[in-house]
């Protein structure tokens, strides 16, 4: 079998900049992050081949997460790889031996994690970002889901799509939980998850290309001049009529040999428009209704999974009364 290199490129400008760490397929079912990543390698190739004057400050390098499912197909092999990023568990993974890891996560967690310090390491100065994309079973919108600071909201609003706040309250351990500035308290670090669509769909590596190239040129490192407004403007067309911002109001929980199951007879999208009392699932308890109007998101239409569904529910957090003020860039923030 050929091995698969965790390192999947790399582009550099000639001046000094920030740091992008592109990471794909934390989830081995999710190929679009990987077919976005060759677009934009591409792209930036042909750009020097077709610009005399083209260049941008910085480095961009993607990786890919789970290597074991990725060879295999699968979403993970012997549990999800985006939820076991807590702080105590990362400590007890980095401090064993990997012949004593006790699932091929972890083993994945301990080769990841040191590919991603050895990088930031070599950035010591210079802003990170961690953009972590992923895709989603159903059809739909895309989302963005930031980080609990300032930077990561700025960073999102110039991606346009829906940025989905509380996730971090309503999950543990996902890959958000961990890449923060506490942990990497020598680096300029920010994270940002992006969920590009649905699995095989070619729209979906679309755009993945278009958030990557807007998060770069937020973060300075493509100068504004170079980019087309067709990335900005895919991503805001698409999301037209979606929540500028929403947040998680209810994560429904899926537990070992719960038999969970979407109800058959209604295909739900991201975002739908879901009510009180609305049928959505069923388990071996019996059927699940929602607990509440809301937009749904991310229905399990998979066998591996351990959410069955989201509902998010539409805000402002522009609104004075949260006191929150919006950077202009994320440079300045």
């Amino acid at each position: 079998m050929t091995q698969i290199s965790r390192i999947l490129g790399e582009r550099s400008g000639s001046e000094k900049g920030p740091l992008l760490l592109i990471l794909t397929q934390v989830h081995g079912n999710e190929p679009a992050g990987y077919y976005a990543v060759q677009e934009l390698f591409q792209r930036i190739d042909q750009e020097y081949q077709n610009k005399a004057d083209f260049d941008y400050r910085g480095r961009i390098v993607a990786l890919r997460g789970n290597l074991a499912a990725i060879a295999s197909g699968q979403r993970f092999i012997d549990e999800d790889f985006n939820r076991i990023w807590t702080d105590e568990r990362v400590k007890q993974i980095q401090n064993s031996p990997l012949d004593q890891l006790k699932s091929q996560e972890e083993r994945e967690l301990k080769g990841l994690l040191e590919t991603i310090q050895a990088l930031m390491d070599q950035h010591p100065d210079e802003q990170v970002v961690l953009l972590d994309l992923h895709t989603t079973t159903a059809k739909g919108g895309m989302f963005l889901i930031p980080s609990t600071d300032d930077n990561s909201r700025a960073l999102g609003l110039n991606i346009h799509a829906p940025l989905l706040h509380g996730f971090l309250d309503g999950l543990e351990g996902t890959i958000l939980h961990y890449f923060r500035q506490k942990n990497f308290p020598k680096h300029q670090l920010t994270s940002i998850c992006f969920e590009a669509g649905q699995h095989d769909s070619l729209s979906s590596v679309g755009h993945a290309v278009s958030a990557i190239i807007q998060c770069f040129t937020a973060m300075g490192g493509f100068y504004a001049a170079d980019i087309e407004m067709k990335h900005e403007l895919r991503l805001s067309e698409e999301n037209q009529g979606l929540p500028k911002e929403g947040r998680l109001a209810y994560c429904h929980r899926i537990h070992q040999g719960d038999n969970f199951k979407m109800r058959s007879d209604k295909i739900y999208r991201n975002f739908d428009p879901i009510y009180k009392g609305e049928l959505l699932a069923e388990d071996k308890n019996g059927p699940i209704y929602s607990p509440l109007d809301g937009l749904i998101l991310m229905p399990l239409y998979q066998k591996q999974g351990n959410d069955g569904f989201f509902i998010i529910e539409d805000l402002d957090l522009s609104a004075p009364k949260l006191g929150r003020k919006i950077p202009k860039t994320i440079l300045n923030a």
